[in-house]
């Protein structure tokens, strides 16, 4: 009984998944990220062939990116409306950069649509390789792992959309704005949800690698296990002894596994890779963007303190929130790369070795592979993504707001003073 319902535990998280992938590429299709159709059958995405003039495909690219420029500092405006210190004039620059990158994020994604397209294809037939090698049914490897990290993750972007869409959904803008700026509006708001769902295109590409990472590994395992008959059979009983023939046959087809095993290994590297270079500026992008956003709402939240002694739940929640965002895609990041190293702990120069030098050149060449591809997920080049890098953001974000305090401290302008004296009212308290 307790193994039928496992069995029927395990086909609806099947289930699960399967709705979910789908859900992600309908609606990657609604918020125009994706011009392509899903060929189910054959399991590959096949561009839509369009006839239209490419100069007005140029010219209705460049109306959109312009009504985006329009809207998408409105979204960040919230934090300063007029600079009346060192801090503030900061701040308003630093949202400002958050608008210009955001817009420019928007134009790398409309311009690389092709090659996206083309990663995830090299991700469809990846899938296809490791289901053929691992003798797997499809969506064995999406169970509940994949379903319960991308739905957290999903929540935890639309928790973050209620602070960032309000500014442009306040009743009184929509009163006094005429019909073409609430058109306008929609196509922002339209669009920067498709900038969010690309941000999350991150964390759920190297979900996947690390799904399918995990999976190979698990399957090496499983391999390993099988030969033990293989090297211990002198320890068995006499009538169970395997001949040497059967010996050899065996070997050579574990033999054949693993060069299978390599291969797949090798072109899941350089898809992983690949996607990490296609989408670095997102990557990048993402990285900063909730840094940012984190740093502007803490500010807020001290003057608050400072000035009036409130402390804004609402806000600190969101700051939680956007922290959670940043580390889940750092996170698994790290488990993508942990996951791409566990071969090289496993015992494959040990088992069966000197009995036949096939068995073990093939050992030698997968793991002087293992070695060679030593996967790195960096952002531009500069900051590898692990566990590590969360406490570099941790200490940048006390850093930065120490900054920023002590500018608003630092005098310059007229409320500069009086944020002194209440900090200074605050600390004999």
């Amino acid at each position: 009984m307790s193994q039928y319902s496992q069995n029927m535990d395990s086909s609806r998280l099947k289930g699960f998944s399967r709705v979910l992938l789908l859900g992600i590429y309908y609606v990657a299709r609604g918020l125009s990220l994706l011009s392509c159709n899903l060929d189910r059958e054959q399991l590959l995405l096949r561009p839509i062939q369009r006839r239209s003039n490419k100069v007005l495909a140029l010219i209705w690219r460049s109306i959109i990116v312009l009504i985006y420029w329009s809207v998408i500092p409105t979204l960040f405006g919230q934090f300063v409306q007029k600079p009346k210190s060192y801090a503030d004039l900061f701040a308003l620059l630093q949202s400002s950069s958050v608008s210009i990158l955001a817009v420019t994020s928007f134009i790398i994604q409309a311009s690389r649509e092709e090659k996206f397209i083309a990663i995830l294809n090299r991700y469809l037939e990846l899938y296809r390789q490791i289901c053929l090698v691992t003798k797997s049914h499809q969506w064995d490897m999406f169970t509940g792992k994949f379903v319960i990290l991308y739905a957290l993750k999903v929540l935890l972007t639309l928790f973050g959309c209620v602070h960032e869409v309000a500014p442009l959904l306040q009743v009184q803008s929509i009163v006094q704005i005429n019909f073409a700026q609430m058109i306008s509006v929609i196509f922002g708001i339209y669009m920067w949800f498709g900038t969010l769902f690309l941000l999350d295109a991150c964390f759920l590409g190297f979900l996947v690698s690390g799904i399918f990472y995990e999976h190979m590994a698990m399957h090496i395992r499983m391999m390993l296990q099988r030969m033990r008959p293989i090297e211990f059979q002198e320890e068995d009983v006499p009538h169970e002894r395997m001949t040497h023939y059967k010996r050899m046959r065996l070997l050579c087809d574990f033999t054949d596994e693993l060069d299978a095993c390599g291969s797949v290994y090798s072109e899941l590297y350089e898809v992983t890779l690949s996607f990490r270079r296609i989408l670095q500026w997102q990557i990048g992008f993402y990285i900063y963007y909730n840094f940012c956003i984190i740093c502007l709402m803490l500010y807020q939240c001290i003057l608050l303190y400072l000035s009036a002694e409130e402390i804004v739940l609402l806000t600190l929640t969101m700051v939680g929130i956007k922290l959670a965002n940043l580390i889940l895609l750092i996170m698994c990041a790290d488990y993508t790369v942990n996951e791409s190293r566990k071969p090289l702990l496993m015992p494959l120069d040990i088992v069966c070795t000197d009995i036949d030098q096939r068995w073990d050149k093939s050992v030698e060449t997968f793991l002087g592979q293992q070695q060679t591809q030593n996967l790195e997920i960096k952002v531009l080049g500069f900051f590898a993504l692990n566990n590590r890098f969360i406490l570099i953001v941790l200490s940048a974000i006390i850093s930065y707001l120490f900054i920023l305090i002590q500018f608003g401290l630092s005098g310059g302008f007229e409320n500069s003073k009086t944020l002194e004296s209440i900090f200074n009212q605050t600390k004999i308290q």
